[in-house]
């Protein structure tokens, strides 16, 4: 089993989408883009932020879907796609799973290309009436990448394949902020509530508002 890891920045996704760091700097969707870290440099960064979370590149890779991200495809690109096979994907318009397209399904929507129908053009003619957009096969899955749900990923689960016990790490304490009356800028230098920043201080009467 390799002991390589990926990192997610838990504090948020794109749409139902995990994110990771990517490679060079920022965050990523596609597993592709995601920089693999070893063991102690994943466990090491937890230690340093607990919203970054080190995960089994296998385990998480055995979890992946496929997805397309809206904003590499043009319409000029795929009307001149040379679309041998005859296949199109049938995508609803205006819909996303953050930015990967939505398709019609065997029963159901989905942004997982490998659940999605794909007749051939002939037949699918009539979905365009309904609303539907169609692309050519070939067009979108040289544009496709490997995704994963954060649904499907159970941090404690992944955590116990490869034998790995994160330290429980204390709650950083944040310090209160305190307030002085403009000592030096014709204030007395007392300490004051917080409300009464925006106003005057009540001992000398000097303003204080930012």
């Amino acid at each position: 089993m390799s002991d390589l890891f990926y990192l997610q920045d838990s504090r948020s996704n794109t749409g139902s989408r995990a994110m990771f760091w990517r490679e060079n700097g920022g965050y990523t969707s596609n597993l592709d883009e995601a920089e693999q870290f070893t063991r102690e440099r994943a466990v090491k960064q937890y230690e340093s932020r607990d919203s970054d979370l080190p995960w089994p590149v296998e385990y998480v890779r055995a979890r992946a879907e496929v997805g397309v991200d809206c904003q590499y495809l043009t319409r000029s690109e795929a009307q001149a796609y040379r679309n041998e096979d005859g296949r199109v994907y049938v995508a609803y318009a205006r819909e996303w799973d953050g930015n990967d397209l939505v398709w019609r399904g065997g029963s159901r929507p989905t942004s997982n290309l490998q659940d999605a129908i794909h007749p051939h053009a002939d037949d699918a003619a009539g979905y365009l009436g309904q609303g539907f957009e169609l692309w050519p096969c070939g067009y979108i899955a040289e544009r496709s990448r490997p995704v994963v749900r954060a649904m499907r990923l159970d941090h404690k689960e992944a955590l116990r394949s490869v034998g790995i016990k994160l330290p429980k790490l204390k709650p950083q304490k944040h310090r209160r902020q305190v307030y002085r009356c403009g000592f030096g800028m014709g204030g007395c230098g007392r300490f004051l509530r917080a409300v009464d920043v925006y106003t005057s201080c009540p001992h000398c009467g000097a303003s204080n508002a930012p």
